[in-house]
């Protein structure tokens, strides 16, 4: 079985903080490979996903209904556009550090709170339906989120637990984050700790409020 795999180049930046002109990048069923050096973003990341399944039944035909096709990442301070090119990402030029984000569930997903945040990346793992565990540093001290196919199985932040946390890391503008991907057996039966959609706006209206 053949991989997917689509090469994108960078035609247009605007105030974008991590990529510049003419730069390439590679979507495939597995990762998105970026340039030797350059970060992942989990904004941009969060596009190509989209993408993946958009493309995934052209990719026989080499893309040829979206070759002209310009897409747009424009989720925080920058922008950039690109478009599916045949150029190739150079051997050995990916990276490899473990902020790299991949799209299956083998892989350590992580990154920094400044390039996004918390409420919109918890929002990612749910959209995604993803199983594991959300690490997150502040300032403050050390929180975790638990997912079970993006819904919420536990939170924990200092001394708070479950809804209090998730209330809690809302308010979080700076820090890390890693997601280890699967659970022990024990966990896959646990209920979770309430609908997540729900628990998010009473955290964003709680959030309001105190600003």
């Amino acid at each position: 079985m053949n991989t997917f795999k689509a090469v994108f180049e960078i035609i247009h930046v605007r105030n974008c903080p991590l990529y510049s002109q003419d730069e390439v990048f590679v979507l495939t069923d597995k990762a998105v490979e970026f340039p030797l050096g350059r970060t992942s973003c989990l904004i941009l990341v969060r596009e190509l996903t989209g993408l993946l399944f958009a493309l995934m039944p052209q990719a026989a035909a080499n893309f040829a209904e979206k070759r002209q096709a310009i897409f747009t990442c424009g989720g925080c301070t920058g922008l950039i556009k690109f478009r599916l090119t045949d150029k190739t990402l150079p051997q050995n030029a990916t990276n490899p550090q473990p902020g790299a984000i991949t799209l299956n569930n083998e892989a350590v997903i992580g990154g920094r709170i400044e390039a996004i945040a918390p409420a919109e990346l918890l929002q990612v793992f749910h959209m995604h339906q993803k199983t594991g565990r959300l690490i997150l540093e502040f300032a403050q001290g050390s929180a975790r989120v638990t997912f079970r196919e993006g819904g919420l199985l536990a939170a924990r932040y200092e001394d708070l637990d479950n809804q209090e946390a998730i209330y809690a890391m809302l308010s979080e503008k700076k820090g890390i984050f890693s997601f280890l991907p699967g659970l022990p057996d024990s966990l896959m039966k646990a209920r979770e700790i309430g609908d997540f959609m729900m628990i998010l706006m009473e955290g964003l209206r709680r959030l309001d409020e105190n600003e």
